[in-house]
């Protein structure tokens, strides 16, 4: 009999330890910030009735992380662009160390380009294999149309009728900065794309769900030091980031 008293109570105990843990976790806000875990201690979802821009402030202690979104639609949003409404910010202050991180538009190699092509060119498949129903170029050098950036090439993918229709960056090149277009050589030579984002400065923020009180999704982003304290990173890096479930406040 006394056993299975001492059996109930562990499983009651287990139980309750299940069910804290979830309701700790939603809502929640996490990621690992350069491998060490942030979760978030408080968190604050907030929409503007005017804009429609969504926001996130979360607080853990000596730290705060910032996303803002140009809208709380379901999809793939991607910082360090030109659209500056779409941005992610970082703040410390361990040890009395005031640290600050964002991801402004810099110059530097090309983290990520457009998913569309500025022009789709002619002629490419020619310098192109037949795979599986698309031609696949390899890697193909690019010459800077607008801005100073050099050295980036690209894996090129070109359909039937040699027109480039999507390129996955190969090598990054230097010197480049979001909105430069590039034209793409081999073929005809006039194939054009532009500059997504830069590395030290990217990433992206996946709205999975939003029913217009709660949002939920993941992110993550790569941000330069803006505090100018030599004693900060260059950058700080956000991985496998969650948030879950925030209740949104309505903001003018």
């Amino acid at each position: 009999m006394m056993k299975k008293i001492v059996s109930l109570i562990v499983v009651l105990f287990a139980t309750l330890s299940c069910t804290t843990d979830v309701k700790f976790n939603n809502p929640g806000f996490q990621a690992y910030r350069d491998g060490n875990l942030f979760r978030a201690l408080d968190v604050k979802a907030t929409r503007s009735a005017f804009t429609g821009d969504l926001s996130f402030v979360a607080l853990a202690q000596d730290e705060k992380v910032e996303i803002n979104i140009s809208n709380a639609n379901v999809g793939t949003y991607y910082f360090g662009t030109n659209d500056l409404s779409t941005n992610a910010a970082y703040s410390s202050t361990f040890n009395g160390l005031a640290l600050s991180y964002r991801t402004n538009n810099i110059t530097g190699p090309v983290a990520k380009m457009y998913n569309y092509m500025i022009n789709e060119g002619t002629g490419y498949s020619t310098d192109c294999n037949l795979l599986n129903g698309v031609y696949v170029c390899g890697n193909s050098h690019a010459t800077t149309s607008t801005g100073t950036g050099s050295g980036l090439t690209l894996n090129v993918i070109a359909n039937a009728a040699g027109h480039v229709t999507s390129v996955k960056v190969a090598s990054p090149g230097t010197g480049y900065k979001t909105g430069d277009v590039v034209t793409i050589l081999g073929g005809g030579a006039n194939a054009k794309i532009a500059v997504l984002n830069v590395e030290g400065s990217n990433g992206e923020v996946n709205i999975t769900e939003y029913t217009g009180d709660t949002v939920s999704g993941n992110f993550k982003f790569n941000a330069v030091n803006t505090s100018g304290n030599p004693l900060g990173g260059e950058l700080v890096n956000f991985q496998y980031g969650t948030f879950y479930k925030l209740p949104i406040q309505a903001i003018p």
